[in-house]
């Protein structure tokens, strides 16, 4: 591809970046993702047709934000299951290795609080909560891999399917974290909701 035909791409990519940024820092601000269009690009410094040509709604682009973010979230609890399932030994209590599961993450407060924005607009809009249904997210079966993974390294294996085992752990994070603002003892409470659930949806090994 030369270099004339890149560089329509790079102003497309930049404008679909700058308008993301914006709303990220509306969000931050206000705490909610009912911005105008005006508003978003003004904030960004560009026009309605510039928006529109990247996004179809508002809605389109707060999505598209929590999408960019999620990945990043999936990415960065992959690498922290690994680490985890390399150092993890059948000497440590399984509460020892989600605490420092948990300690390894680094704090994404900001996606915590736009998705319960965004599951709240799901509530009202079946059409909505299509797209951010869990069933669709690519890592969720990896993430139950690895889960499985993690639980065996202490002795236990989980007597639900991998995938409902991932999603079950990442709603009791995500409900724990959400609770973080207005919870002073936010830490201690996910560890213990996140080693009950795993060790209520575990037997250990050679149990039935």
């Amino acid at each position: 591809m030369s270099n004339v035909q890149q560089r329509p791409l790079r102003r497309r990519f930049e404008t679909r970046r700058r308008l993301l940024s914006a709303a990220a820092e509306l969000f931050d601000e206000q705490g909610t993702i009912r911005q105008s269009v005006e508003t978003i690009c003004t904030r960004a410094g560009y026009t309605r047709g510039a928006f529109y040509s990247n996004f179809g709604s508002v809605d389109d682009l707060y999505l598209a934000l929590h999408h960019e973010q999620a990945a990043g979230v999936w990415e960065r609890l992959l690498i922290a299951l690994d680490s985890q399932i390399d150092n993890a030994t059948r000497g440590d209590a399984l509460e020892d290795g989600v605490e420092r599961l948990l300690e390894a993450l680094p704090p994404e407060r900001k996606w915590y609080a736009l998705r319960a924005v965004l599951l709240a607009r799901a509530s009202a809009d079946s059409a909505f909560a299509q797209s951010l249904q869990l069933d669709e997210n690519p890592f969720v079966a990896e993430l139950g891999g690895r889960f499985e993974d993690l639980v065996a390294a202490y002795g236990r294996k989980p007597i639900v399917d991998v995938a409902l085992f991932a999603k079950a752990i990442v709603a009791a994070h995500t409900g724990a974290v959400s609770e973080a603002a207005i919870d002073g003892q936010a830490s201690r409470t996910q560890l213990v909701v996140v080693t009950g659930i795993i060790r209520g949806l575990t037997v250990e090994v050679g149990t039935t």
